[in-house]
């Protein structure tokens, strides 16, 4: 072979062997984001970048990558951003929660708060996502359904079946009776309960 032919295999050995750089930024994750600013292009075989977590993120173990013959690779062994952890979101009082989004109480999560039979939320958020920095909003408040005031009927009376207050709210399953004076006669429901939407279960009777 000629001196040129061994010239051009050689120059095609070194060319087809180089360690190639990468032509492109280290790559952007969900979870993680290069610690320093990475914008201009090459970057010679074997550069390394560290990475770093987003908000609401937590780093495990040390995040590496390398460019090896023109590609971004991760070090062994695979480390991860995870998402942060909140707690427990805090029970509520005369209600329960569930969680509506997640399968744990970490970055990300959402619960809902409902409040049991016979009770009221008070609070105009029901839910708590889980932020970067914890738990959004207050615990909501659950409180018992609360039925208006009860006027006795014309010729009759309330008779008082604990210790009420006339002219006072009324709370879930609470039952006010009703009776008419002499000669007169009950049209309606003798007893009316405070139901669990804060709504009497009957009209107050009429005396006849």
């Amino acid at each position: 072979m000629s001196f040129l032919g061994y010239t051009t295999l050689l120059l095609c050995w070194v060319y087809c062997t180089a360690e190639r750089a990468c032509n492109e930024p280290p790559p952007r994750r969900v979870k993680e984001v290069p610690t320093e600013r990475w914008d201009k292009p090459p970057y010679p075989h074997g550069t390394q970048v560290t990475y770093q977590c987003r908000p609401g993120y937590i780093k495990i173990g040390r995040i590496l990558f390398e460019c090896t013959d023109g590609a971004w690779k991760q070090h062994l062994p695979l480390s991860e951003c995870r998402n942060k952890p909140c707690g427990h979101p805090g029970d509520i009082e005369f209600g329960s929660f569930e969680l509506t989004s997640g399968s744990e109480f970490v970055f990300g999560a959402r619960v809902e708060y409902r409040c049991n039979d016979g009770y009221q939320m008070l609070s105009q958020r029901n839910y708590r996502e889980c932020q970067a920095d914890g738990w959004s909003n207050d615990i909501p408040h659950c409180e018992v359904a609360k039925c208006s005031p009860v006027q006795a009927p014309e010729n009759g009376r309330i008779i008082m079946t604990g210790a009420f207050e006339l002219g006072r709210e009324y709370s879930f399953g609470q039952v006010v009776n009703f009776e008419c004076n002499a000669k007169y006669r009950l049209v309606g429901s003798k007893e009316i309960i405070c139901s669990s939407n804060g709504r009497w279960n009957s009209d107050v009777p009429q005396c006849q």
